[in-house]
């Protein structure tokens, strides 16, 4: 990994600032001699005041301009160097390439030119700072536009979440850090800096070059066509993954409260909006030093490590696993073990080892299989499978005879195509898996979210079975007698049908780097193809009439269209996808002929296949 080597100045002996109150335009400066400060202070034009001030020592002097210096900045002063321009919005709007604002020809746009330098923060808000106004009913400055490199010794910082002027830097920019919200920043060449931070999704991000910096945080896509090296959280309760030359390290994750401080986490998550006051206010927001997930367990299991045969119970939860360490399988006197919340797509055969186990959960996962060794497990009474990818159950769970409760809830989970890895590989359970009704003691069992179609062909063999529930499936038809200690929701299985199709057919999930190579200008819809393929497959026959799939297909593609031509630059992509959409219908639908909700769909992929025409 790269460290951001962001310059080190040495602390300046002289700066003078400048900036309104009010009306009325002001200047600080300060001069220090070794131990002393000479400040000189007051309205501009005029001589103002004067004064000296002793320190113990050089260091307690320069402490102490810096404290001053960043109060006036935050009060919005700025350094008198910086020479600013003003221009007209007209004069300027054909060289910004940053997300339109609704910007008026007329409308003020601030302009530096060559390389900057600026020696504080530097603020992104409207009416603050360089964007002050003499005149409070005047229009904001829009922007502030850089012709050439800049270099900010502070943070660059916006502290608004749903707006703010512009930035557009035409070279690179090192900044100490940047925090921002509502702003929209656009370098062409590189970033290099400390912390990044981007809060809410009204502002935008764009680095024509690389981005390095020592971590990001951000609840969306900063939008870097070169490469990223930094370790990034992108929000929603992730994990950081260290990311070099752009490639992601999935196999070594990093919990949030491995890489970042206390004072900016909260249950697992960065606290954006703190990590940004934070850094306004030049404090750190990240550690040190980074522990990863996997350095963490192993420091965890080494202190057990000492007495293997004595550790009953382990709980692994929230690790950041992928796979499960050999060290592991050295506990084989574990009762109970939990490994909830990690990224177990599939588990080893070593265990069933752990032959002495009795409670096994598995939640929140993306579990997309378990071993054959389950059945060496005959001593397992608890098995929780909910929220997790399974599409199938291995035949020697039937010689778990103690197996008393087996949950599974939620298969699959909302993230499915992360588990599978693509659309076009995603499985489901169409199934209620036979070998469940082999489990002589089984006592509890729970299917809800899962898309079953049909149910077993022979009773339950468990005398004791108390809960056998299938709830949200799409289990059309029961057998009251072959069924009876079953209790199935029927009627609203065309809803749970409609109902996947605004879980997956969103936005997030049909976006425009999905389907579009910007650098070879192709497109490529396999896998929106696919996910609609999956979603024909979850509704035909269970949703007929369909008037309700219909209904979820027509809305969920106008958010797609939406988002995807949000700035009015994108009509030719939307086109593009609904037109591909489109055709895809007539492979699709070949096994329904004649199928109405095919007829439905191909109505409303038409009217977006002529967006903007």
């Amino acid at each position: 990994m790269k460290t951001p080597r962001l310059p080190v100045s040495p602390p300046r002996a002289a700066m003078r600032l400048q900036g309104l109150e009010g009306k009325a335009l002001v200047f600080w400066s300060y001069a220090q001699h070794g131990e002393r400060l000479d400040l000189h202070h007051g309205k501009q034009g005029t001589d103002g005041k004067r004064e000296s001030r002793t320190f113990p020592s050089a260091e307690a002097a320069a402490a102490f301009a810096r404290k001053q210096v960043w109060a006036r900045v935050d009060k919005g002063c700025w350094s008198s160097d910086l020479a600013f321009e003003s221009t007209s919005w007209a004069q300027v709007k054909d060289s910004v390439q940053v997300p339109g604002n609704s910007e008026q020809d007329e409308d003020r746009v601030l302009v530096l030119t060559g390389d900057v330098v600026v020696p504080h923060d530097l603020w992104l808000d409207f009416r603050r700072g360089i964007f002050a106004q003499d005149d409070p009913d005047a229009e904001p400055f829009t922007g502030l536009l850089v012709r050439g490199n800049l270099t900010v010794e502070g943070c660059v910082f916006n502290g608004e979440n749903d707006f703010g002027p512009f930035l557009q830097v035409d070279g690179n920019l090192v900044a100490t850090s940047i925090a921002i919200g509502g702003s929209r920043l656009r370098v062409r060449g590189d970033v290099t800096t400390g912390d990044f931070v981007a809060v809410y999704n009204h502002g935008s991000v764009s680095v024509g070059g690389g981005l390095v910096a020592r971590t990001i945080a951000s609840d969306y896509t900063l939008k870097v066509e070169g490469p990223v090296d930094a370790y990034r959280y992108q929000g929603q309760g992730s994990k950081v993954f260290a990311v070099s030359g752009g490639v992601e390290d999935t196999q070594d994750p990093y919990e949030v409260k491995g890489v970042f401080l206390p004072a900016v986490v909260s249950s697992e998550r960065v606290l954006l909006d703190k990590a940004r006051k934070q850094l306004a206010v030049g404090k750190p927001i990240s550690r040190p030093e980074f522990t990863s997930i996997r350095a963490a367990f192993r420091q965890f299991v080494s202190k057990k490590m000492a007495e293997p045969d004595k550790v009953k119970s382990l709980t692994l939860d929230s690790k950041g696993l992928t796979s499960l360490p050999d060290d592991l399988f050295l506990f084989r006197r574990l009762e109970k073990l939990s490994l909830r919340s990690n990224e177990l797509r599939t588990l080893p055969e070593t265990l069933g080892q752990l032959t002495e186990l009795r409670e096994l959960d598995l939640r929140s996962n993306g579990l997309l299989a378990l071993p054959e060794s389950m059945g060496a497990l005959k001593k397992l009474r608890v098995l929780n499978l909910e929220t997790n990818c399974l599409w199938r159950l291995p035949d020697s769970l039937a010689e778990c005879v103690e197996l008393r409760e087996v949950n599974l809830v939620n298969n699959p989970y909302a993230y499915l195509r992360r588990a599978f890895g693509a659309w076009s590989k995603v499985r489901f359970m169409w199934e209620l898996p036979e070998v469940l009704t082999r489990l002589p003691k089984l006592e509890v069992l729970k299917f809800e979210g899962t898309p079953l179609r049909s149910l077993p062909t022979r009773r339950f063999d468990s005398t004791v079975l108390k809960t056998a529930t299938v709830r949200r499936s799409l289990v059309t038809q029961v057998d009251p007698e072959l069924h009876d200690q079953l209790d199935v929701d029927v009627a609203s299985s065309p809803q749970n049908a409609a109902a996947y199709i605004g879980y997956w057919f969103k936005p997030e999930n049909v976006r425009l780097d999905h389907i579009h190579d910007v650098k070879t200008g192709r497109y490529d819809f396999t896998e929106v193809i696919a996910l609609l393929g999956l979603l024909l497959r979850l509704n035909i026959p269970t949703a007929a009439p369909y008037g309700g799939a219909l209904e979820k297909f027509r809305l969920q593609s106008e958010d797609i269209a939406w988002t995807m031509d949000r700035a009015g630059s994108s009509a030719h992509h939307v086109r593009a996808l609904f037109v591909a959409l489109g055709d895809a219908l007539g492979p699709l639908g070949e096994p329904h002929p004649g199928n109405a909700l095919i007829a439905g769909l191909r109505d409303i992929f038409s009217v977006h296949a002529r967006r903007g025409t």
